[in-house]
């Protein structure tokens, strides 16, 4: 009896130390490399369109960019989406060339959006006046100079554009000076002979700065002159002189074929 005892004790012990013997390959099995599952392997999702989901962050950033960049100077921007106007009447009524820009004056009334303020100082500032139909510059002897001021909200970049304006004399030996000052209150005067020699008629007028790049910063012009004085435009005393439709308009090269 004892033997059969021992046998089955045997067997126990080795059926336990079996069972042991599996538990703890089963726990380090599962502690090291978890067990595969049954059916389809896992797959991430993101792995595949990461690339895709990269390239259109760049093109976002990049597009953003473009966008920032051309909202830059949008007074200028805005020129290629106005409608065409004409630029003034002649004499008898007719219509004159037919242009595309953006008014700082029309007539002789400023445009709000644009203007921050007009005004006239030295020998103009007594009886020159800004009417609805055009600005009337008189010219009295003292102290040599006489200036009307086209004062910007935002300057402006003259690097592509050209600025009109219709002017004419009371005898029509007068002149008209155009100066442009820009965001350093650096000014240049434009030179005597592109300066405007007016008529008895209505003529229109353009001045463009390709040459004058170097002497201010083109691209940030913030004031627009208009001398008319003694010294500085060469008129005589009393001079009266009639200036309207004051714009700018986009600059016209020539293409070389």
């Amino acid at each position: 009896m004892s033997k059969i005892i021992d046998i089955m004790d045997n067997v126990s012990a080795k059926k336990q130390a079996h069972h042991t013997d599996i538990q703890d390959e089963i726990a380090k099995t599962y502690f090291h490399v978890p067990a595969n599952k049954k059916g389809k392997p896992k797959i991430n999702k993101w792995k595949p369109v990461l690339p895709w989901l990269i390239a259109a962050l760049a093109i976002s950033l990049s597009l953003a960019t473009l966008v920032f960049k051309s909202s830059i100077d949008i007074k200028v921007r805005v020129l290629g989406e106005i409608p065409f106007f004409a630029s003034g009447s002649g004499e008898y009524g007719l219509v004159e060339a037919v242009d595309k820009g953006i008014f700082f004056i029309r007539g002789g009334e400023p445009n709000k959006e644009m203007i921050k303020n007009i005004y006239f100082s030295g020998d103009g500032r007594e009886f020159s006046a800004a009417k609805p139909d055009e600005v009337v510059l008189c010219n009295v002897r003292g102290s040599g100079w006489a200036n009307y001021t086209i004062e910007l909200k935002e300057p402006v970049d003259l690097n592509k554009l050209d600025i009109k304006y219709t002017a004419k004399g009371s005898r029509g030996d007068e002149y008209l000076t155009l100066v442009i000052v820009d965001s350093n209150n650096r000014s240049y005067r434009m030179e005597k002979d592109i300066s405007s020699a007016l008529s008895k008629e209505w003529q229109k007028y353009t001045m463009n700065f390709r040459r004058v790049k170097k002497a201010v910063d083109i691209s940030n012009i913030a004031k627009i002159k208009f001398e008319f004085g003694n010294l500085t435009a060469g008129n005589y005393p009393n001079a009266v002189m009639f200036l309207k439709d004051i714009y700018i308009t986009k600059a016209r090269r020539l293409k070389w074929l």
